[in-house]
């Protein structure tokens, strides 16, 4: 898979899972607020964000998960990261977001939520 890379798929009628590849930062963080916007235009109420690949998280793809979980909350649902590396879990750690983002340990834990 390409670094930049992310691949969709359809776990419910409400719940979209989002598989990062290696990097989220400034040259694929606007496909991902479009990604998750269109979602939540077609009525996902949860997105989760499957980072089990993931290596390198930018402020800008901080950005694209916190400027669009509002509207996930909004609408009665959220937007959930699993399978968080240390390194990343550090970096949403310093920027004091661990008790703002829900995340989950595994894909499983994050689908509970989701009742799916």
């Amino acid at each position: 898979m390409d670094p930049l890379s992310f691949t969709e798929q359809t776990i419910a009628d409400h719940v979209l899972l989002i598989t990062l590849g290696r990097m989220l930062d400034n040259n694929n963080a606007e496909q991902m607020v479009r990604t998750i916007t269109q979602a939540q235009d077609r009525g996902y109420t949860f997105i989760i964000m499957d980072c089990e690949q993931l290596e390198f998280l930018s402020s800008a793809g901080v950005g694209a998960i916190l400027g669009t979980i509002e509207t996930s909350r909004d609408q009665g649902g959220d937007i959930i990261l699993c399978n968080v590396s240390e390194t990343t879990a550090h970096v949403l750690q310093v920027l004091d977001l661990l008790d703002f983002l829900k995340v989950k340990k595994t894909r499983s834990e994050a689908l509970a939520i989701c009742g799916a």
